[in-house]
């Protein structure tokens, strides 16, 4: 292998990563989209709780299995190494949580729940956006520089 090559297993991560985020921010905009119009709301769910099932749950367990062989195959795991991992274990908690948020909301609807309990657990939704969000960010920051080093 080349001296700065990167590993099968860090472009598998990265990829994921990748793939993760991309869903997140898609969410995002079906989340916002029914606080301008309310009309959107039951599609909303709708959509975000499919997208969990399908998507973001596959992809978050990706990144995490990626994430743990990343981290049992480095060599010396540093403090700094810890606060990443602390960080990214905190993105994906929040994400957890979020997925079972959705689909209790979506099974909700389903049910014919009641309007103010479905828009309750879309604001929460929007909570673990922002909490999800900066943990990410911290783990990312952590992880661009670890890439910058490794490239020398």
């Amino acid at each position: 292998m080349e001296p700065h090559a990167p590993s099968l297993l860090a472009m598998m991560h990265l990829i994921a990563l990748s793939g993760w985020g991309g869903v997140v921010a898609t969410e995002a905009v079906i989340e916002v989209a029914p606080f301008r119009w309310r009309e959107l709301h039951p599609a909303a769910i709708r959509l975000h709780y499919w997208i969990d099932l399908l998507v973001e749950l596959p992809i978050v367990l990706t990144v995490v299995a990626t994430g743990i062989a990343l981290a049992v195959t480095t060599p010396a795991l540093t403090g700094l190494h810890a606060v990443k991992i602390a960080f990214g274990a905190t993105a994906v908690a929040v994400n957890l949580l979020c997925i079972v948020v959705v689909v209790r909301r979506g099974r909700r609807l389903r049910r014919g729940g009641g309007d103010r309990a479905l828009w309750r657990a879309s604001k929460t939704v929007l909570a673990c956006f922002a909490a999800g969000l900066l943990a990410a960010a911290g783990a990312a920051v952590l992880g661009f520089r670890f890439a910058l080093l490794a490239l020398g």
